[in-house]
């Protein structure tokens, strides 16, 4: 299992060269480039299992090469490192089918748990090598889809439930997070959870005896009144006359 970390950034690549338990995670050799172009060059020679990639770069942009590894059919999990969260990153990180998408600067404990799920993600790939379709883009191997949807389900009665508690719950960043969710489902992660939380205020209408203040608090919104309001507003009806 071979490791190629590209930044242009000397110490930020030793850094992470140091945090890397090569041991524990089966690394056996971990190259290392200060630019797009010789990170092209090591994977045009050498066997790259795993990368850490910065995506901005000057000349060429970690995304920029990407884009030609792709047309030189070139593969590795690929794990995006940027020092700005922004949209248009992750979407584009996403084209290109990269495990995860995490902001700089990283911690040791968080960067040895992203590669881990990544050799993960990798072992399982290699069983199974069958190429998905090319408009099929998955996003990992480790259940992402019923992981969110179970998540959410779990913690449905959380208040506070949103997209930045759950990428931190699953070790993404929120931005690709809501990308990856809205290319499975078409919808946004927000519009997902008011669906989710009406859809258990009804459950929980017709088949207990729970009151609307109880069943308000358990579907995660405490506020009695805009309860009242969202559960009109999806269903054309007081909770009271649903329960009827």
């Amino acid at each position: 299992m071979n490791l190629l970390i590209i930044d242009d950034e000397y110490y930020i690549v030793q850094g992470l060269v140091g945090m890397v338990d090569k041991e524990e995670l089966g690394i056996d050799q971990i190259f290392t480039a200060y630019s797009a172009q010789q990170g092209l060059n090591i994977l045009r020679k050498e066997q790259v299992d795993l990368m850490l990639l910065d995506v901005e770069m000057p000349k060429e942009t970690g995304l920029e090469l990407l884009e030609q590894l792709n047309k030189e059919g070139i593969q590795t999990t690929t794990i995006i490192l940027s020092g700005h969260q922004r949209f248009d990153y992750a979407r584009e990180a996403l084209h290109y089918h990269c495990f995860n998408y995490l902001l700089k600067p990283i911690g040791k404990q968080n960067l040895n748990q992203e590669l881990l799920r990544a050799i993960s993600s990798l072992g399982s790939v290699q069983a199974d090598p069958e190429p998905a379709p090319e408009n099929d883009i998955q996003i990992d191997d480790t259940g992402f889809v019923q992981t969110v949807r179970s998540y959410i389900c779990d913690h449905l009665s959380d208040a506070d439930l949103n997209r930045v508690k759950i990428a931190d719950a699953i070790h993404l960043n929120p931005d690709y997070l809501s990308f990856c969710f809205h290319k499975e489902f078409d919808t946004t992660l927000t519009a997902y959870i008011a669906s989710m939380r009406m859809d258990q205020a009804k459950y929980l209408l017709k088949n207990t005896t729970l009151s609307i203040t109880e069943i308000a608090e358990q579907v995660g919104i405490p506020n009695t009144s805009y309860f009242y309001r969202q559960f009109k507003k999806a269903t054309g009806k007081t909770p009271q006359q649903f329960r009827k």
